[in-house]
């Protein structure tokens, strides 16, 4: 129970990685193009849910921002993962409100379906948080319809997350590949 807590906890911090899709230009939809995208993410399991938080720095197209990860899921039996993640970044873009007509800011936002497999080995069990330390790796697609700001209409990416757990409970992830950001109009 210990390994598979932490396995999942270590799935949710891939999610966040996530965020920088790996698609090529081909397998982008009409309406969108494949900007690179690239990062790192230092979360922590803070339940045995499977509930992770942490920070992430990603860079989407040359733009660089810093955000905030929620995720949530687990790890199977046979070491495989799946998380959904969430982040919510430190921008500020300007939006008009549809029903107000009033100028508002939004900070950007998407949501990560993340699945892998991993390798782990368990801690010591005289250790207070037991469960287990290891390395995985994972792929996040964006969720279509959760993006805000920056990340509003994006459907389809893929990034590829190659990530740490330790002891501890600590999670360190770095992540690198495409997001299909939507046609500037």
């Amino acid at each position: 129970m210990l390994i598979k807590k932490n396995c999942m906890f270590s799935t949710a911090i891939s999610v966040l990685i996530a965020v920088a899709g790996q698609a090529d230009a081909a397998s982008c939809p009409a309406g969108t193009a494949a900007a690179a995208a690239k990062g790192k993410i230092s979360n922590n399991v803070v339940s045995d849910a499977g509930i992770v938080v942490g920070a992430a720095q990603l860079e989407v197209g040359g733009v660089k921002v810093k955000c905030g990860l929620l995720g949530n899921g687990g790890v199977g039996s046979d070491s495989s993962t799946h998380f959904v993640q969430t982040l919510v970044c430190d921008d500020s873009l300007p939006v008009t409100n549809p029903a107000t007509g009033q100028r508002e800011t939004v900070h950007s936002q998407i949501t990560f379906n993340t699945t892998g497999t991993g390798v782990f080995q368990a801690c010591n069990p005289s250790n207070p948080l037991g469960g287990s330390y290891g390395t995985f790796q994972e792929t996040s697609v964006p969720v279509p319809g959760t993006g805000r700001g920056m990340f509003q209409g994006v459907t389809a990416g893929r990034i590829a997350i190659d990530g740490s757990i330790n002891c501890q409970f600590s999670i360190d992830v770095k992540f690198q590949g495409e997001i299909c950001m939507p046609n500037q109009k």
